[in-house]
């Protein structure tokens, strides 16, 4: 049991972490050992949990000293105009390729509302883990057939 919360700790914060993200984080919770549910749930909640965190802190982010008026120079309304648009589907493909922390502060200083961030978010996040774990499966039955 302590060997299964190890993983899925580790897992969790692999996904937390930026730059690690989904991409290694899956495979890295695979390699571990975690069964595919787990490596996917662990890393979609690590990865996840920086979403609701930025949307219920954004306003200190905007107090801060340095990061304020970068944040209120990339609102621009042309910017804004577009997330209304496609910001579900900017969200959906962004978020794996971009991260999900750059993602959601940029996704709150276009001001986009905060129900979809959440929810578009975690669908991209859950898709693209779904995806990634099951093409390791797929690879690992291809490099070690069963029989």
């Amino acid at each position: 049991m302590l060997d299964y919360i190890v993983k899925a700790a580790t897992a969790w914060f692999l996904g937390f972490f930026p730059f690690f993200e989904i991409y290694v984080a899956v495979p890295a919770a695979m390699a571990m050992g975690l069964d595919y549910t787990s490596a996917v749930f662990w890393t979609v909640l690590g990865n996840y949990l920086p979403v609701p965190l930025i949307a219920l802190f954004y306003r200190q982010l905007l107090n801060h000293q340095r990061l304020g008026p970068w944040l209120a120079k990339l609102a621009s309304p042309r910017a804004k105009g577009l997330l209304d648009s496609y910001g579900p589907w900017f969200i959906l493909l962004a978020t794996p390729w971009i991260g999900v922390w750059a993602v959601a502060v940029t996704a709150m200083a276009l001001g986009i509302d905060q129900r979809k961030l959440l929810l578009f978010t975690f669908i991209s996040i859950s898709l693209y883990a779904v995806a990634l774990a099951g093409l390791i499966a797929i690879g690992i039955q291809v490099v070690q057939p069963e029989g």
